[in-house]
C-alpha cells in the first residue's frame, strides 16, 4: 500500500489530479510548478498533529477505513493515512540519522585539523600581520606560500568542518527524537536543515570555491529541499568568489605588462 500511494502521488498533480510523469517539473494542465507543490504537500502533512487521532471521530469514516487491514480500531482514514506517512518518514529519518553521524566523523577530524594548522600559522604572524593583506597580496599570486592569507583560509575552513560536524550532529539527533515519537504515536518533530550546517557550507564556498562548486553538484541531488536551494546558493557564492579572483588576477597580470615595458625614450629638443 505505502509504494502504491507513493508512486501515486508521484505520477499525479497535487493541485489538480492530473496525470504527469515523475521527471516532469510543471504540471501542463494547470500549469502549476510540481517540485514546490509537492513540498508544499510533504510539508503540510508533516505539521498534522498525530494526536489528532484521540480528539476525532471514534468512528471511521467510509468503507476504505473499517475494512483496510492498515487501520485500526476507532480510526478514521484520515488519520490512518497520517501514520502511515510518518511511519515511512521514521523509516527515512532512521537510515538518514545513520548516514548523518558518519558524515559528521568525516567533516569534523579535518575541520579540527585545518583549524589547528591556521591558528598555528595565525598565530606565527600575529593579529596585525594577518589584517594587513591588501587586494595587492592576492594579485602576487603567493596564496599558498603567505603565511597571512594561508591562516585566514585554514581558519574559514576549519569552522566550516566545526560548523557542519554540530549541525549534522543536532540533525541526527533531532531525527532520533522524530523516530520515537512515531513510535509512541506521537507528533513527531519536523527535521529540516538547521543553521550551522548551512553557514558552514557556505563557509566553504567562500574559502575554498571549487569545493564549493563540486560540494553544491552533489548536494543538488539531495531529496531535501531545503539542502537543494543551500546547494544552488553554494555554487552562486563560489562563482561569485572565483571571478573576483580572476579578475584581481588580471588586474595584477596587466600591472606587470604595464610595469615591464621599457621607459620611452625623451623627445628631441
Amino acid at each position: 500500500m505505502n509504494e502504491w500511494r507513493t508512486e501515486t502521488e508521484r505520477n499525479t498533480c497535487p493541485e489538480c489530479g492530473a496525470a504527469v510523469q515523475s521527471t516532469d517539473t510543471q504540471c501542463m494542465q494547470c500549469g502549476v510548478n510540481l517540485v514546490e507543490a509537492r513540498r508544499r504537500q510533504r510539508r503540510k502533512a508533516q505539521q498534522q498533529s498525530l494526536s489528532a487521532r484521540t480528539v476525532a471521530s471514534a468512528q471511521p469514516t467510509g468503507g476504505d477505513a473499517a475494512t483496510s487491514p492498515y487501520t485500526t480500531d476507532g480510526e478514521t482514514s484520515e488519520e490512518t493515512r497520517l501514520r502511515i506517512f510518518d511511519q515511512q518518514e521514521a523509516q527515512r529519518l532512521a537510515a538518514e540519522r545513520v548516514a548523518a553521524l558518519v558524515t559528521a566523523a568525516i567533516v569534523g577530524i579535518p575541520g579540527f585539523i585545518l583549524l589547528a594548522l591556521g591558528l598555528r600559522y595565525g598565530w606565527a604572524v600575529g593579529l596585525i600581520g594577518v589584517g594587513s593583506l591588501t587586494p595587492a597580496d592576492l594579485r602576487s599570486g603567493a596564496i599558498l606560500t603567505d603565511h597571512r592569507l594561508l591562516a585566514i583560509i585554514l581558519i574559514g575552513l576549519g569552522l566550516a568542518g566545526i560548523m557542519s560536524t554540530a549541525g549534522l550532529v543536532h540533525r541526527a539527533m533531532t531525527a532520533g527524537r522524530a523516530v520515537q515519537e512515531v513510535k509512541r504515536g506521537e507528533k513527531p518533530t519536523i527535521v529540516s536543515l538547521n543553521w550551522l550546517t548551512y553557514y558552514g557550507l557556505l563557509l566553504v564556498a567562500i574559502f575554498c570555491p571549487p569545493l564549493g562548486v563540486i560540494l553544491g553538484i552533489l548536494l543538488k541531488f539531495s531529496s531535501d529541499q531545503d539542502i537543494k536551494n543551500t546547494a544552488g546558493t553554494m555554487i552562486i557564492i563560489s562563482l561569485v568568489v572565483m571571478a573576483i579572483l580572476v579578475v584581481n588576477a588580471l588586474l595584477g597580470l596587466a600591472e606587470g605588462l604595464k610595469s615591464a615595458q621599457p621607459p620611452q625614450p625623451a623627445a628631441p629638443e
